[in-house]
């Protein structure tokens, strides 16, 4: 039954093997192999072509959505040569004749640009054609690398799974795979290197592309930039670890273990031998090589199936060198009565048992499996297993008394027996133990950068008011964030061993809580194991004093601190110093009284505070009131006019031009301002009135005067509110008068940035050929581009026209935002819609 049942998991594992032999073979031969040997091998081929002038007779581009929202472009191009007096054309651009679409940067979005611009233009472009065919020509002969890049990945990665998943399948068929016989355990690291070497190759091949693409592209983010790095780094250390244990695989190959027996039982002796081949007895380290025997726990239920050395059995190492080169290593190791089988569950996790070769400072060269066999003499004392996980939380290690020597004449603690982040203080008093608090510190510098980058990104702090999240969610985080910072920046733990017992004080600007206990609790005091750092062989334990109080309870004293030496020597320094207190007992001497308690410090009421507010919807926090309350009390002076100006102003608001003519003819101020600041120029240039603008000229109206009396306005002249309302001929006839077309109001808004908010394209067409430039930012706001305010106004027929143009859409501005997001920003459904469909999709 047995044998049925391998046969056909055998079965599975041969149609496995072979699906992914064919179906990755294949797809990395057609996606990468194949078009990036034909580009190279077209590359060369067109070294010898020669330049020639054509005429392009059509241009076009053609658009191909994806299933996922992606959009690939494809240049179409058809144009005609002349060689030696006879006419040919070709439709072919690249170095591949049958290049289909692809959204890989934007090679085929420039060459449409420059093929349909020489066409419009009438002008000639060089084309290359083989003067041993002239039929054969081609607009761009040179290599795209990041095409080339974008295609690694899958000729590195598929046809390397391809071929892996290929030499299974051979070694499944001629029985490659067989099962070395039990009493002969097989080399630890016969082919450890190849699976090392594949995920390597896994990882790189993917990583290295995808990093040299986005670090070529100006337009990528940098934080997926420097994601990338941390990408890049981590293959580069898996390519050293695999070379690390290539070198391993070569030194040790050949090397033989047996055991005696080969199947140790616990309880009795087991003798091991390794020879060693020439190339590892020859190592520096050869001298110091030690075998020893180890028990791991193996926790199977976690990822990664984390494990932890519980046991190790050490013997002397004999060394024996053979005359062929080779090193005999042989110890004899004791198995304990009560050693659980190898393989075997226990608490929860498997048994390993291993013999290990130690090299140099004891690190591990290899280790080998060992198939130890539970006694069946010991019954019932296999079910209280030493090891558990939790029996190592539980235990408490009570902490023995200073030695005799050192409780005579000591004045103080020994403070070079405590840790470095632990400072020793006594005064008057009593006598205290300050703990560091370096890795709260730490991460209170994590929480502060989250909190600046968060401010910075939202614009929270504003002039004289700073800005709470809107979203619950965001708030909890928020606050979480300020919690955690006040907490971990001002977070402190000081034991203080005073006349009337111990006082531990520890707490932070959020909470604040203090501990006291008896002095003859620190005669009896014992450690715990409090938390654990890493894993395997780079596990640290970290351990806490404890006391216990007037009811009996265990009280934490300190911190954790790292091995059992360091709780140890705390401990004993905490019951040392009890007693010099006692012999310098003052009586009558007056002491503060510490009380016990636990409660929010002022940061924790601060949070509270701001929770509160934002929950009563004050979520903008002024921080000088009394200026806006003084404002909002200021006597409201009303405006006397003159009956001119009256008129004026009625005139103007009714669009009365022949009343207009009348106030000036009367009299009337033509730079009269309105209460809004404007002048009645701006107003009329605004609305367009034609009529109103020239006789305001006529009248000796300041064409340039700009909008500035009060802090609220933007500083407009009156050519900026002509084109910000798309009247062109308004805007023509003001600079006939002398308007400047330099003008920039107080966010550097030009005629440009105006005239895109208003959709008006004749205006846009005019300024162009005015020389203005259509794609300056602003720098005095976020840096946007006309485009920008395009897409926030949701004018399609303005945005249309600068992709026409050449227009870049996809430029940034200052905070990293593109006019897809100021449409979004704008709530521009159409436009988000227009520019998502022209979106270029990175590889």
């Amino acid at each position: 039954m047995a044998e049925g049942r391998t046969a056909v998991e055998r079965g599975v594992l041969v149609v496995f093997c072979a699906v992914f032999a064919i179906l990755f073979t294949a797809v990395g031969y057609w996606a990468g192999l194949r078009p990036l040997a034909s580009t190279l091998q077209a590359a060369l081929s067109v070294q010898s072509w020669q330049p020639v002038p054509a005429h392009v007779l059509d241009a076009q581009i053609r658009k191909h959505a994806g299933s996922e929202g992606g959009t690939t472009y494809q240049v179409l191009v058809r144009y005609r040569y002349e060689v030696a007096g006879k006419s040919y054309e070709s439709q072919r651009v690249g170095l591949n004749p049958q290049a289909g679409a692809d959204n890989v940067g934007d090679w085929q979005e420039r060459w449409f640009q420059t093929l349909h611009q020489a066409q419009q233009q009438g002008r000639p472009i060089t084309v290359w054609v083989n003067p041993a065919q002239p039929s054969e020509a081609l607009v761009d002969p040179s290599i795209r690398w990041r095409l080339q890049i974008f295609r690694l990945p899958f000729a590195l990665v598929f046809t390397g799974v391809g071929l892996a998943a290929g030499w299974m399948l051979w070694r499944l068929l001629s029985g490659g795979d067989a099962k070395a016989p039990e009493d002969s355990p097989p080399n630890p690291l016969t082919n450890s290197h190849w699976g090392l070497w594949a995920f390597t190759l896994f990882w790189c091949g993917i990583s290295f592309p995808m990093a040299a693409l986005f670090w070529s592209d100006a337009r990528a983010p940098w934080w997926v930039k420097a994601l990338l790095c941390v990408f890049v780094a981590i293959g580069a250390g898996m390519a050293w670890a695999a070379v690390h244990q290539t070198r391993k695989v070569w030194r040790y190959r050949g090397l033989v273990m047996t055991a005696l027996p080969s199947r140790p039982r616990a309880g009795q002796p087991v003798e091991v031998t390794l020879v060693l081949p020439p190339r590892a007895a020859q190592h520096p380290a050869a001298d110091q090589f030690q075998l020893r025997v180890a028990q791991y726990r193996v926790d199977e239920a976690s990822s990664g199936s984390p494990e932890r050395r519980v046991q190790t059995l050490e013997a002397g190492t004999r060394r024996l060198a053979l005359g062929d080169g080779h090193l005999r290593l042989v110890a004899r190791f004791s198995l304990p009565d009560d050693a659980p089988a190898h393989g075997a569950q226990r608490s929860g996790e498997r048994v390993d048992w291993r013999l290990e070769l130690l090299g140099a400072e004891g690190g591990l060269e290899l280790a080998y499996d060992l198939p130890v066999q539970a006694s069946t003499a010991i019954g019932a004392r296999l079910e209280v297993d030493p090891y558990a996980p939790s029996a190592a939380w539980q235990e408490e290690i009570p902490i023995g008394p200073v030695d005799a020597g050192e409780e005579g004449g000591a004045a103080s603690p020994d403070a070079s027996r405590l840790p470095v982040n632990v400072q020793v203080r006594e005064g008057a008093g009593g006598w205290s133990l300050h703990f560091g608090q370096t890795p709260w510190r730490w991460s209170a510098v994590v929480a502060a950068a989250a909190l600046v980058g968060d401010g910075w990104i939202h614009a929270r702090l504003q002039p004289g008011a700073f800005v709470l999240p809107q979203s619950l969610w965001g708030m909890l985080a928020w606050l979480a964030l300020l919690g955690w910072l006040l907490h971990a920046a001002t977070r402190r733990w000081t034991l203080s061993v005073l006349d009337d017992g111990l006082l531990v004080a520890r707490g932070s600007w959020l909470w604040s809580g203090r501990v006291q206990l008896p002095g003859a609790a620190s005669q009896s005091l014992v450690y715990k194991l409090f938390f654990t750092n890493g894993a395997g062989d780079t596990k640290r334990d970290y351990y806490a004093v404890h006391a216990k109080n007037a009811q009996g309870e265990l009280t934490r004293l300190t911190p954790g601190v790292h091995d059992t030496g360091t709780a140890r020597a705390v401990g004993q320094a905490i019951a040392q110093a009890w007693k010099d207190r006692q012999g310098r007992f003052t009586p009558g001497l007056q002491r503060a009284v510490a009380t016990e308690h636990s409660r929010p410090a002022w940061g924790g009421l601060l949070v509270a505070a701001l929770a509160c507010a934002w929950v009563m919807d004050a979520r903008v926090l002024a921080w000088n009131p009394a200026r806006h309350q003084q404002a909002a009390r200021a006597p409201q002076v009303e405006r006397i006019w003159a009956p001119a100006d009256a008129q004026l102003i009625d005139a103007q608001n009714a669009g009365d031009a022949q009343a207009l003519a009348q106030a000036l003819q009367q009299g009337a101020n033509p730079n009269l301002l309105a209460d809004s600041g404007s002048s009645m120029l701006m107003l009329a240039a605004h609305r367009g009135q034609q009529e109103h603008v020239e006789l305001l000229l006529q009248a000796g109206a300041q064409v340039d005067f700009r909008q500035t009396q009060k802090d609220s306005e933007r500083g407009d002249t009156a050519l900026l509110r002509a084109f910000y309302g798309g009247h062109l001929g308004v805007a023509q006839r003001l600079v006939q008068a002398g308007a400047s077309l330099q003008a920039r109001n107080r966010w550097d808004w030009g005629p440009v940035h105006m005239a895109a908010q208003s959709g008006c394209v004749p205006c846009l067409a005019w300024l162009q050929g005015q020389g203005q430039s259509l794609v300056e930012p602003a720098p005095a706001s976020r840096g946007e581009t006309p485009a920008m305010l395009a897409a926030a106004k949701g004018r399609l027929a303005a945005l249309e026209w600068l992709h026409a143009q050449g227009v870049d859409l996809w430029s940034r501005d200052a905070h990293g935002k593109t006019a897809l997001d100021w449409a979004q920003f704008g709530k521009q459904a159409d436009a988000v819609r227009w520019l998502q469909e022209r979106q270029p999709v990175a590889p």
